[in-house]
């Protein structure tokens, strides 16, 4: 018998873009996922969704459950954005070909603690140690006596801090935006200030 791995869910989860109104909406509280997942309930991690890998939530993973294709019912599928266990089952069967009754999945609960209405890139999330782009920018401006990068770096970063990203990247284009904030993480933490 070949012995399933589990999968650790540790800073991010990955969802499909099509269940991203539901999410902010308060209408999907958990996701189904086909195997053996790990997370720690309590533990708080960021939801980016696909194929964009753009962050859209940080939530606090509430409950993780173990259980069988067919031990799940109405109310699982409620909590995950569905009507009834039908439905969620079609989705299911769509994501992972087809599923049997006594296939394992793993229903993690969440609560969305706060969302990102520009979204954050994923891989910019994780050059910046899983710091938010406008927490880097609030650190840097608030401590520009310690640390200064050039107008440039100003600019964009107080830009972010007051407008947000989205309007950051707008006026100056992601390759700067993104430049100005690593440049700034990295000027941060050589100062012992994150």
């Amino acid at each position: 018998m070949v012995k399933k791995k589990k999968i650790q869910i540790r800073k991010f989860m990955l969802i499909d873009n099509s269940y991203k109104s539901r999410i902010l909406r308060g209408d999907k509280v958990t996701t189904i996922r086909y195997g053996d997942y790990e997370a720690k309930p309590g533990s708080e991690i960021y939801l980016a969704i696909r194929p964009s890998d753009t962050v859209i939530a940080k939530v606090r993973i509430t409950e993780v459950v173990k259980k069988k294709v067919k031990e799940l019912t109405d109310e699982d599928a409620k909590k995950d954005g569905f009507k009834d266990v039908k439905e969620l089952l079609g989705a299911l069967n769509k994501i992972y070909d087809e599923l049997y009754g006594d296939d394992e999945v793993t229903v993690i609960g969440f609560k969305v603690l706060k969302q990102y209405e520009d979204g954050i890139p994923l891989k910019w999330l994780k050059g910046l140690n899983y710091r938010e782009p406008k927490e880097i920018a609030r650190l840097y401006l608030e401590n520009q006596g310690a640390i200064s990068l050039g107008r440039d770096v100003d600019f964009i970063l107080r830009k972010i801090y007051n407008e947000g990203l989205k309007s950051a990247v707008r006026r100056v284009g992601p390759k700067r935006v993104q430049q100005a904030l690593l440049k700034a993480y990295h000027a941060l933490y050589e100062a012992g200030l994150i």
